[in-house]
């Protein structure tokens, strides 16, 4: 009888199925496109920067148009405080820095935005006669500014010599308590507090109007004149020689002179000794001049003597 035989001997890999040396595909899975994501990234960053920058923009836009509405625009100006000064000068003037013509991102004319420290400080460059400028609004929401200016006080007279202004006569200024020479005195309606005449002292210009006179020795130069006045000596005129002399013309009818940065008191002490010797007792409407530069050491002159002498 015959037996059925089973082979099982292993079979060799890979013949089991199909033919022999074929061998099954092996498939990998996909992985994600990582370029185009990034580049789908860049996009949006790029649209939502556009967006913001275009946001911007019409928001700048609108601020612009708003700046410019009549409601928040500058529409009246008045002037306070004018005496000498003509007030349709003073408009004048603002109305120019205000409403210069140009075009700007920000209307220049905006109550909340217009140049008003510049306004303040272009008024007392450009009048000299104004000592000080204020600018403000009466209300949050007014149209109106108010420019309240307040002008210098004539306190004595500065004047040019005839020689050194080419003219018949000399040309005269006014001048404040503070030094500062400020208007034509032809143009004043109203006279200096004292009869003070001052000259040189400041550089030569076309005109000396906005210029101090001897500034850091001035304050000196005043409390001379009333310590001198106080003590009988009526001051009536100050030139200044040079950068550190000046002398003052008495109403006795002499002068002195003296050094800027003296002591006061000294000097005024050191004329009543000399006018008191002996070489000058008496002659008082003789003298021309009586020179205090040299501290204990004082010389005189005689107005027919050559020569100057000093007091033994």
């Amino acid at each position: 009888m015959a037996r059925g035989i089973v082979d099982l001997r292993k079979r060799r890999p890979g013949l089991s199925h199909g033919k022999a040396g074929m061998r099954p595909l092996a498939f990998r899975e996909a992985k994600p496109h990582r370029s185009s994501l990034r580049a789908r990234r860049r996009r949006l960053r790029a649209i939502t920067f556009l967006a913001a920058l275009a946001a911007l923009a019409l928001a700048a836009y609108g601020v612009s148009v708003l700046s410019y509405l009549p409601r928040f625009s500058v529409q009246d100006i008045r002037i306070d405080g004018a005496k000498e000064l003509r007030p349709e000068l003073v408009h004048s003037y603002v109305e120019t820095r205000l409403f210069d013509g140009s075009y700007r991102f920000l209307s220049p004319v905006n109550i909340f935005l217009y140049p008003r420290a510049r306004i303040e400080e272009g008024l007392i460059a450009y009048f000299p006669r104004v000592r000080s400028a204020r600018v403000s609004r009466p209300a949050l929401l007014s149209t109106t500014i108010v420019v309240s200016i307040e002008e210098r006080e004539a306190f004595a007279r500065w004047c040019l010599p005839a020689s050194d202004a080419g003219a018949k006569e000399e040309r005269c200024f006014l001048m404040d308590r503070s030094g500062v020479i400020f208007a034509p005195f032809a143009t004043s309606t109203r006279a200096p507090d004292t009869g003070y005449v001052f000259r040189g002292g400041v550089s030569a210009t076309s005109s000396p109007a906005g210029q101090a006179y001897l500034p850091g020795a001035f304050s000196g130069v005043l409390a001379l004149l009333e310590r001198l006045g106080q003590a009988g000596y009526v001051p009536e005129s100050i030139s200044a020689e040079g950068e550190q002399d000046f002398s003052v013309s008495l109403a006795r009818g002499f002068s002195i002179r003296a050094s800027f940065g003296g002591d006061v008191s000294a000097l005024v002490k050191n004329l009543e000794l000399v006018l008191s010797s002996e070489s000058l007792r008496g002659k008082e409407s003789e003298l021309e001049y009586i020179d205090l530069r040299f501290g204990n050491r004082v010389y005189y002159k005689l107005k027919n003597a050559s020569q100057s002498e000093a007091i033994p």
